[in-house]
């Protein structure tokens, strides 16, 4: 188990890790966006926040990403990497 800041989290499984990542290549896929993006990366944080909120399904994290939306102007992104196309340059829906 892992803690930080006093609340104690169980450690993701290799099941998990898996579950989230075919969660996190089909909404890139969706969205035509890499992987390796700054949009991803912060879809990737979410996806694990939600998955340690208790939210474990995979049809439901799904659901909640086509809701999400990224405002990239609001994302860190180094001066030395340029952001993949992921739609819209302001929004995801």
């Amino acid at each position: 188990m892992m803690q930080h800041s006093g609340i104690t989290k169980p450690a993701l499984q290799p099941g998990d890790i898996a579950m989230l990542q075919t969660v996190l290549q089909g909404w890139c896929e969706e969205k035509s966006c890499g992987i390796a993006s700054p949009a991803a990366q912060h879809v990737a944080r979410e996806l694990v926040s939600w998955f340690e909120c208790g939210i474990r399904d995979q049809r439901k994290l799904s659901g909640l990403m086509r809701y999400m939306q990224i405002d990239f102007n609001s994302l860190s992104i180094s001066t030395n990497t340029r952001p993949e196309s992921c739609g819209s340059p302001s929004i995801l829906a």
